[in-house]
């Protein structure tokens, strides 16, 4: 009989914790269900789950570095009283695509009003500090934005951002063309309008963080953010349905 993911795990736990880790397999399999994992073993085991993509609680099967390990879960956040449908992908090692949707209660035109407005972003996007936008003669647009990413560790993204929005499709593209922070970005927002005419907003990002930048904390900002984000378009939008 094959060995159980578990005993699997906890066995890859003792070879990454190298000659100072003294337990048995079994024993370190009972540890990691008790949640009583030694200090040197539990730093590494973050490391070692991050870059496997080892299974953890509330995850499912999906794409990583070892076929069939797991990925998290779609999930419904609480922005105030809003629920947000959410879900963060590991594509590679440092790349996630992140996902998100909210239904607006107002027209199409609205929200993509609101999103094409690039000049009043820093209205609706949290934490953006500054953004210039530069509308060319070919109808192109870029935008050189400064985001904050940590106060508390004063980590901010630089980016230019080229802006392709398609009201055919009422798909809206902003992909990094130069900067730092990201070393790759591209957001898509995507607008479905519905049948009792309310409008459900999808966000859609990929991206890959500059290396001194750490993941798990782009992670954490990425899961805040977005339904943040998401919320304001929304009441952007309602308020210029309202406005006519």
């Amino acid at each position: 009989m094959l060995p159980s993911r578990r005993t699997l795990t906890a066995a890859m736990l003792l070879l990454w914790a190298g000659p100072s880790a003294s337990w048995s397999a079994p024993a370190a399999s009972a540890a990691l269900r008790a949640g009583e994992i030694r200090p040197v073993v539990a730093a590494r085991a973050a490391d070692l789950t991050m870059a496997l993509n080892l299974p953890q609680l509330g995850q499912r099967p999906g794409r990583g570095l070892i076929p069939g390990f797991l990925q998290p879960m779609p999930e419904s956040i609480a922005e105030g009283d809003t629920r947000i449908d959410y879900q963060m992908e590991r594509i590679h090692l440092t790349k996630r695509r992140v996902s998100g949707g909210i239904v607006v209660e107002a027209p199409p035109e609205a929200v993509w009003a609101c999103l094409t407005a690039y000049e009043q972003l820093p209205e609706i996007v949290p934490n953006i500090l500054s953004n210039e936008v530069t509308r060319h003669d070919d109808g192109r647009v870029s935008i050189e934005q400064v985001q904050l990413i940590s106060r508390r560790m004063k980590l901010e993204t630089e980016m230019t951002l080229d802006a392709q929005a398609d009201a055919a499709r009422w798909e809206l593209t902003l992909s990094r063309i130069a900067g730092h922070g990201f070393l790759e970005f591209e957001g898509v927002y995507t607008l479905q309008p519905r049948a009792d005419g309310t409008t459900y907003l999808r966000y859609v990002v990929e991206l890959v963080p500059c290396p001194l930048f750490p993941l798990p904390l782009v992670e954490d900002k990425i899961r805040r953010e977005v339904p943040r984000m998401l919320v304001s378009v929304r009441d952007a939008a309602r308020k210029r349905a309202l406005v006519g």
